[in-house]
């Protein structure tokens, strides 16, 4: 299934980046790369999220303002295609940034503001505290400190509070900007790891039996009410996962 999925293209990249820093969206909306490293976050975890329950939170839980149901639809496909670049398959080392969150060459401009790493580094975050408790309850804890290693790293350029904060922690007589310049090495590493950590869980918890979810933890969508996606469609014909036959996260 995974091959058939088209892949996230540049084009798209620069159509999310438009719509979602466009003055008409609620405030606080994601920007692209906060999206892409929240959805990275989610889609990698240990629990699968649908897209009915994530695309309300890249709007602040706000409408998104689609001026027409052809944007609607070209901009709910660009997400739908970026989660799904989140969970293909990959060859072991090859995981990386998609397009339009390139890192900056020299290390410390990563913490700027405006820098897209910083952006996509903030996204993770949001993206892996939604599913804490659950990472909480499943990680062996052998793996904690390896999993605070990776969470370390891949958070390390949210901001320079952030950094600062983390290279205290680390005790080391590293500067800041030679600590940041060693997190730049490992980071596509980490990516890889934390790809990896969070999906043996979900196997492990998918092959137990055990992802039931809480009826009463999520609110309740009947088939025929509007996807609560924002795209116009039944939820039956959007993002209702009972439709699909397979195990792999991708939707369509």
């Amino acid at each position: 299934m995974m091959a058939t999925v088209p892949p996230f293209t540049s084009e798209q990249a620069r159509l999310l980046t438009r719509f979602l820093s466009s003055p008409q969206r609620p405030k606080d909306t994601l920007t692209y790369p906060q999206l892409a490293g929240f959805l990275f976050g989610l889609a990698n975890g240990p629990e699968l999220i649908p897209p009915s329950e994530w695309i309300p939170m890249v709007f602040n839980d706000q409408e998104a303002q689609y001026e027409t149901k052809n944007e609607a639809e070209q901009v709910l496909q660009a997400m739908m295609a970026l989660y799904n670049d989140c969970v293909r398959e990959r060859p072991k080392g090859t995981i990386s940034l998609p397009p339009g969150c390139e890192v900056r060459l020299q290390p410390m401009d990563n913490l700027n503001v405006d820098a897209p790493l910083s952006q996509w580094a903030q996204g993770f975050g949001m993206g892996y505290d939604y599913l804490a408790e659950v990472w909480d309850a499943y990680m062996p804890e052998e793996l904690d400190e390896e999993l605070g290693a990776l969470l370390m790293t891949l958070t390390f350029f949210s901001s320079p509070k952030l950094a600062k904060a983390y290279r205290k922690e680390t005790k080391g007589k590293s500067t800041l900007a030679q600590l940041a310049a060693s997190i730049m090495e490992v980071f596509p590493e980490a990516m890889g790891e934390y790809v990896h950590l969070g999906r043996s869980i979900y196997q492990a918890r998918l092959e137990a039996g055990d992802l039931n979810h809480d009826p009463a933890s999520r609110p309740k969508i009947g088939r025929n009410d509007p996807c609560p996606c924002g795209s116009g469609k039944k939820f039956k014909k959007c993002c209702d996962l009972t439709k699909g036959t397979g195990s792999d996260p991708v939707f369509h």
